[in-house]
């Protein structure tokens, strides 16, 4: 008899599972986000159909792709609960860790959940509201946002509602259905890449090959009163045409750039279908070429890092640190096709473009701590920023990344004859990585660079990029007629200053400098009474500390100033670039592949 009792129960157990698992019914999954009264507070929605599970995991993210350290959005959500979506009766919810939720669904194959995120701070925050101003809008991030079921990441399609104050509008990557308030995605990876704008705002579209693009314009303060169809019309519509380019075609059917727009501006985050990015109002309406660079660099991340991605950038675990040592690829390489695309393009000179490179080998050759670690260790260690009390300055992937892409693009050239170059480079990546969907190894953007060229890239990459042997930047440069020049120096300034046409200016006065009375702005026309010709030359023949004498106009005074100065112990690296007065016509070659002389 308890034999009989035993075995009906294993066949009863196995009769229930293999029921569940007859049923082919996809999980359905649909969002509504809900701005509450207060319009500053978010109420999200998750219905979930057939679960099929008898118990069901619910999870915010712990991090946003794109910003490499743990944010514990978990902590963000209240008011979490579940559902009976036809008796509205509660399911018991258990939080059962800081970023995951369990909930019985053994009685309910349907569920509704429910939660809310309080306003705090975010990437863009909204602004809090005051009185007599109303609330425009906000901007919020997907990670931050909306949970996930757990094992249902990708491969079920999701659809979003949004339910806003009056007057209210929504700006954002996904696809759009009948109803401009219900939008729709292939799956979660997809829908938290989309950030969103909600509230008021201005938009200006144009399109390049057929493909539509939007750029809003959000201003949380005030309306935007400088020239938004121009910055539209002369600096993004361009940058798009020049980086669609280099891959040929657009990997999405519509583009949105997102700027939020306030005094102080802010920074960028790349996606799939948008990015995001703060604009400075006051830089903006004094120049509109100042927003052009971030525009650039992240719209670029459309291909590199977004499709073309290192393998452990996608999928996304969301729960844990995701390594790559190829940061100094996906956001160096990005940063030096946005840059070139700017002097490409004309939106800057060839010598400011000279200028601006020339800044990044100074800053990373005068970095102590280049020679204790690698520029890929660099990419993997980003994780743990700030957790070394002692590790110093490290290597910054962007900076000398761009340099290393700048360095393999000339080589490439110059083996090639100029008939290849990295833009081969990365449309080999986006044909075998990206349009396949697949992630790149570890060792594999050597191999691209090799069998392009090729030429044997691996000693240059065992010497630069996983070892921290200086680059050849004379040797490199020399190829498309750049004359490269160092200087190594003992001493400087307890100041940062850059070349002026009156001397030098004071960009910014440490401590010392500050006691000693210079202040930003300042000009210094001379030391030791004589005229600021070459600084450099001059502190290049001091050993060690000593005093001078600055002599100093500073704005708003008529006279200029004479102000005694401590030298400082200041080993620092100072390099020039500018093109040979005579160059070769394999070398004009390469420079005006370079420079894109064919726009």
């Amino acid at each position: 008899m308890i034999r009989f009792v035993v075995l009906s129960v294993i066949l009863s157990s196995f009769v229930a599972g293999q029921s569940m698992g007859d049923d082919m019914t996809p999980l359905g999954l649909n969002y509504e986000l809900r701005v509450l009264e207060d319009t500053q507070t978010l109420q999200v929605t998750m219905n979930i159909q057939n679960t099929k599970r008898r118990r069901t995991y619910v999870a915010m993210p712990n991090w946003t792709p794109g910003s490499y350290r743990p944010q514990k959005f978990g902590s963000w959500v209240s008011q979490v609960q579940a559902l009976d979506p036809q008796t509205g009766m509660k399911i018991p919810v258990e939080q059962i860790d800081p970023l995951t939720w369990s909930i019985d669904t053994s009685e309910n194959k349907d569920i509704k959940v429910t939660y809310v995120i309080e306003p705090r701070r975010r990437r863009f925050s909204p602004i809090a509201p005051k009185e007599g101003v109303t609330t425009t809008g906000m901007h919020y991030e997907g990670p931050a946002t909306f949970m996930y079921v757990q094992g249902h990441q990708r491969g079920t399609p999701i659809s979003c509602k949004y339910v806003l104050p009056q007057g209210w509008k929504v700006a954002n990557g996904m696809m759009i259905g009948d109803n401009e308030m219900t939008r729709y995605v292939r799956d979660y990876d997809t829908f938290v890449d989309c950030p969103t704008i909600i509230g008021i705002f201005d938009r200006v579209e144009f399109s390049v090959n057929g493909t539509p693009f939007s750029c809003v314009f959000w201003n949380p303060q005030s309306k935007n009163n400088w020239d938004i169809k121009g910055f539209t019309n002369k600096i993004v519509k361009p940058i798009v045409t020049e980086e669609g380019r280099v891959f040929g075609s657009f990997p999405f059917p519509r583009y949105v750039f997102l700027f939020t727009v306030s005094p102080f501006g802010g920074g960028g985050l790349e996606h799939l279908s948008s990015t995001s990015i703060g604009l400075s109002s006051r830089g903006m309406a004094n120049n509109i070429k100042s927003g052009a660079s971030i525009t650039a660099h992240e719209f670029f991340h459309t291909w590199n890092v977004k499709r073309i991605r290192p393998v452990a950038l996608g999928p996304f675990n969301y729960r844990q640190e995701n390594y790559t040592g190829n940061l100094w690829v996906s956001e160096g390489w990005t940063s030096y096709y946005g840059d070139i695309t700017l002097a490409r393009l004309g939106i800057i000179s060839e010598e400011s473009y000279l200028r601006q490179i020339n800044g990044g080998i100074t800053r990373e050759m005068s970095n102590p701590n280049r020679q204790n670690h690698s520029v890929f260790w660099a990419s993997r260690d980003i994780w743990h920023r700030g957790r070394v009390k002692d590790a110093g300055a490290r290597v910054d992937y962007y900076t000398y990344g761009e340099l290393m892409g700048l360095l393999i693009d000339l080589k490439i050239r110059h083996q090639s004859n100029n008939k290849k170059s990295l833009d081969d480079v990365m449309q080999f990546l986006n044909r075998w990585f990206a349009q396949r969907d697949v992630g790149f190894e570890e060792d594999d953007v050597e191999r691209a660079c090799t069998a392009i060229s090729n030429y044997d890239f691996s000693d240059f990459f065992a010497r630069h990029i996983y070892g921290t042997v200086p680059p050849p930047f004379a040797e490199y440069f020399s190829l498309a007629g750049i004359e490269y020049k160092q200087t190594n120096l003992k001493v400087g300034f307890p100041l940062i200053v850059r070349d002026h046409k009156n001397g030098l200016e004071v960009r910014a006065a440490r401590s010392a400098g500050r006691r000693a009375g210079l202040k930003r702005g300042d000009i210094i026309t001379k030391i030791d009474g004589k005229k600021v010709v070459d600084y450099v030359t001059y502190l290049s023949k001091i050993e060690s500390p000593k005093t001078v004498a600055l002599t100093v106009r500073s704005k708003g005074e008529n006279k200029p100033k004479v102000i005694e100065l401590d030298l400082v112990t200041k080993t620092r690296h100072i390099s020039s670039l500018k093109p040979m007065k005579s160059m070769s016509r394999q070398q004009k070659a390469i420079y005006r592949g370079w420079m894109a002389k064919h726009l």
